[in-house]
């Protein structure tokens, strides 16, 4: 009987190509993230809080859920790191 060949795939080494799909989001992203979702299921709780005509339910609530929704959301998906893009230029030699 023949020696059975390894099917599994061989652990190969990442391209550059394949090291920049990674994401781009740091800590600091995540906290604009987890803040967004404090702000959100804090407007679902001042929502459901009688009387249905209060300051909570009426005002508060909305303001948190735009807060929410509409800045810090996309805060997180859009901001990026803090890191100088200078520094890792090569100086331009004539």
């Amino acid at each position: 009987m023949p020696p059975r060949k390894d099917t599994r795939r061989s652990r190969q080494r990442r391209t550059p190509e394949q090291e920049s799909r990674e994401l781009p989001y740091s800590a600091r992203n995540i906290r604009f993230f987890a803040i967004g979702i404090v702000f959100i299921l804090a407007g679902y709780f001042f929502t459901s809080r009688p009387p249905v005509d209060g300051f909570m339910s009426l005002t508060l609530a909305p303001i948190l859920l735009g807060l929410g929704y509409c800045v810090f959301i996309p805060i997180a998906l859009l901001v990026g790191d803090k890191k100088d893009t200078t520094q890792n230029e090569e100086p331009a030699t004539e």
